[in-house]
């Protein structure tokens, strides 16, 4: 935008106001150009952030700035240290959308910073129209009528001001007495996958946590991610007849996890028979402007209140979140401070209000349609990986896709391996059929594979361990969303099936731009990245025989590892396998773990290394590639290990010998001390009593006492006679069982050392 428009915007505003518009002045040269400077770095700041290429601006060092630079910084490096701190987070950037929609939200929060310039009449008339705008559109764009809207930045803040509304329309006094109207306890009904909201809403509003009810979710019928509705029924009879005053339902048409919609039909007849304020939130509610809406949504037009996020669900970054309202009594609803009153200095509501005209009713619906296919595409290919399971397809009005790695594939050539069987695995799966205490999920994985595929394939391992399946399916989805960014996925919990992979397109496909070819990549990847999770398993029971050959490996949590295995080098002068080493023990095995995974690491970039919550250093070794020798692997990791042993044997000899050789030189010079004591006696040494008796009664010169060296090799203590006569050092091969042949080298020496040595400065010694 040029500098034109954006000072044109505060003069028309002025002009309209009738105010008198003085001429501005011309900006100083050095004005304009730093402004242009700076626009025009920001605008590469920004491309290359989301474009993820090398920046063109200085990246300075990592370090910490305690303090403000006396003259300042130039904005080249500011925004380098900028692009550094987002870069490094590992958050994929580059795979944000670089859509018009998205750099037009950018450019209202940049004109939001200009707006204090504008007078206050047209601030306030730019506030109203775009805020009633906004919210008309928002009202017709997913059906909704008579409702006002309320901007705001956290999307707990809406649930707090409906709350406080509740309370105004339940309680006609509360705004003038407030507590003091509370004759009875106010309820509060809270969905239990939102139940951390029970303790903000008292927190913000002054209530006791015994005002908040959380309902459990469905145990027999319906989803188990879903309110109970039967159980919110009782609720509500037992604090009806306890005198308590039901007053707010905060409902979940997608909850956080799996994106399931409470029965909202059967809870907005409950909320009506007993006069509770119904409040709908959740992703969910993005459905409506799908071509095909479900019943169960419908009844989100009954509401009294609905937070929406269309920041989220059409890639508009920094958008607000808008919570709709009902209420007849406008005074209500400014007590309750749900108004967003027209003195406010930021417009919020003006990236939706401009990415909305920009885009289109009908680009819009297409976002939401696209979305959905989305998850359809992506349920549809993870259905045909017999190693990954759907955990929760998508269904009715269900937009989440949760899936799992479950085991290994039935047969060795169903998953493009070609492997050696050995005994080991085979005793190995055998004994793990047997075991009584397999996880669930390898259960059902077994039930699902063809009937034409045995369940005992050769060349296979036992089943995993819960724990075991839970790291491979976080490091699945570490490796594959490095290679695919534009599919964003998490990780979710679940206490029925554990770690599993989530996808939810209505939450991420605007913002990161998601296709249908990045769906297929990802499911590419992901097959390639399963067939090393297939070699790594086959092969881990041969890599543990070999490593179980050496006392030096010692394997730890072989059964919970996701990769091939780890492990640590025990060095022989340490000893076996302890239960706890001593702190030198822990420093030293460190030490040596530390160097083996840089020597390994050269050569094999699957091996890393790990810190345990007590600081010791474990070498981890992930997914083998396929031309991988198991049996050199083992010998490279021994020999490495080795080498850093003998290395620190001999560090230890060394500092042993030193230790030993400055031991006996001070006992030398303490005797030398005691002899010169001995001879010169006491008084010579008191001061000035001893130099006037060495000018009275002067002492015959004797000879300079020999310095000593400490010979490394030999670690025996030399005279340093012979270096300062021939000045430099003569190598005695000897040592001290050859001073007979010293004595006899001694001529031979001297005019060898008068040769090469270098003409000292200086009476030489005697």
């Amino acid at each position: 935008m040029s500098s034109q428009e954006e000072n044109g915007a505060p003069e028309a505003a002025a002009a309209e106001n009738g105010e008198e518009i003085s001429k501005r002045q011309p900006k100083p040269a050095s004005q304009s150009n730093t402004g242009t400077t700076v626009e025009g770095a920001l605008r590469i700041l920004v491309e290359s952030i989301l474009s993820a290429t090398e920046s063109p601006f200085p990246v300075p060092p990592e370090k910490e700035i305690s303090h403000l630079e006396e003259n300042g910084q130039p904005v080249a490096t500011l925004l380098g240290l900028v692009r550094r701190l987002v870069t490094h987070t590992g958050l994929p950037i580059h795979g944000l959308a670089r859509s018009s929609s998205t750099r037009l939200a950018a450019v209202a929060h940049y004109l939001n910073a200009y707006l204090p310039v504008l007078s206050d009449k047209a601030l306030s008339n730019l506030l109203v129209h775009v805020q009633m705008e906004s919210t008309q559109w928002l009202c017709s764009l997913f059906q909704l009528e008579n409702m006002a809207g309320y901007y705001h930045l956290d999307l707990r803040d809406g649930v707090v001001r409906v709350t406080r509304l509740a309370l105004h329309a339940k309680f006609p006094n509360f705004a003038r007495d407030g507590f003091h109207a509370l004759k009875q306890l106010p309820v509060i009904y809270v969905s239990g996958a939102a139940s951390a909201l029970c303790q903000y809403i008292c927190l913000q509003l002054g209530l006791p946590l015994a005002c908040c009810t959380v309902i459990p979710h469905n145990t027999v019928f319906g989803s188990p991610h879903t309110m109970d509705v039967a159980q919110f029924e009782r609720q509500l009879n037992k604090d009806t007849a306890d005198g308590r005053v039901p007053l707010l339902l905060v409902a979940s048409a997608g909850t956080p996890a799996v994106g399931h919609v409470d029965n909202l039909p059967a809870l907005q007849k409950l909320c009506e028979q007993f006069g509770v304020w119904l409040h709908v939130r959740g992703h969910g509610i993005a459905l409506r402007l799908a071509d095909t809406t479900e019943p169960s949504l419908a009844a989100i037009a009954k509401c009294h209140s609905v937070t929406l996020s269309p920041g989220i669900w059409f890639g508009l970054p920094g958008s607000p979140v808008c919570t709709l309202y009902k209420t007849a009594d406008p005074s209500m609803a400014l007590a309750s401070d749900i108004r967003s009153l027209p003195c406010a200095v930021t417009l919020q509501p003006l990236p939706i209000w401009l990415a909305f005209q920009y885009l289109g009713r009908g680009q819009l619906c297409q976002m939401i349609n696209h979305a959905i296919e989305l998850s359809k595409v992506l349920a549809d290919e993870i259905s045909k990986i017999p190693e990954m399971k759907c955990v929760d397809v998508p269904l009715h009005c269900n937009h989440v896709v949760i899936f799992k790695f479950v085991g290994l594939a039935t047969s060795v050539e169903s998953a493009g391996i070609a492997a050696a069987t050995t005994d080991k695995s085979a005793t190995a799966e055998r004994e793990a059929k047997t075991n009584a205490s397999a996880s669930t999920s390898n259960e059902e994985a077994e039930q699902e594979r063809p009937p034409s595929s045995p369940a005992a394939a050769p060349g296979h391992v036992g089943k995993l361990s819960k724990t075991a399946l839970d790291n491979l399916n976080s490091m699945l989805l570490r490796s594959v969303q490095r290679s695919v960014p534009h599919v964003a996925l998490s990780i979710v919990r679940s206490h029925q099936h554990g770690e599993c992979i989530r996808f939810s397109p209505i939450e991420t496909a605007a913002m990161y731009a998601t296709s249908f070819e990045d769906v297929h990549n990802f499911c590419s990847h992901l097959v390639n990245r399963i067939a090393l999770v297939n070699h790594t398993l086959i092969n881990r029971p041969a890599f543990l025989q070999l490593a179980s050959n050496h006392d030096c490996l010692q394997v730890v949590n072989a059964q919970e590892t996701s990769g091939l295995a780890t492990l640590r080098f025990l060095p022989r002068y340490i000893g076996q396998v302890q239960a706890q080493f001593n702190q030198e023990e822990v420093s030293e095995l460190n030490r040596v773990n530390h160097g083996l995974v840089e020597a390994l690491a050269e050569k094999y970039s699957f091996v890393r290394e790990v810190h345990t919550t007590d600081g010791q250093i474990f070498v981890e070794i992930g997914w083998l590639l396929n031309d991988i020798d198991i049996e050199q692997f083992v010998e490279d990791i021994v020999a490495g290990g080795a080498a850093l042993e003998d290395s620190s044997r001999y560090l230890d000899s060394m500092s042993e010998v030193i230790r030993q050789g400055i031991e006996a030189a001070q006992r030398d010079l303490d005797e030398a001390a005691e002899k010169k004591l001995q001879e010169e006696g006491l008084l010579r040494q008191v001061p000035l009593v001893g130099g006037m008796l060495s000018w009275f009664m002067p002492q015959e010169p004797s000879p300079s006492s020999a310095g000593l060296s400490l010979n490394l090799q030999s670690g025996t203590l030399e005279t340093t006679e012979n270096t300062y006569r021939y000045r430099m050092q003569i190598a005695s091969e000897g040592g001290e069982g050859d001073e007979e042949d010293d004595d006899e080298e001694e001529g031979e020496a001297a005019p060898h050392a008068a040769a090469t040595a270098s003409p000292a400065k200086g009476k030489p010694s005697e």
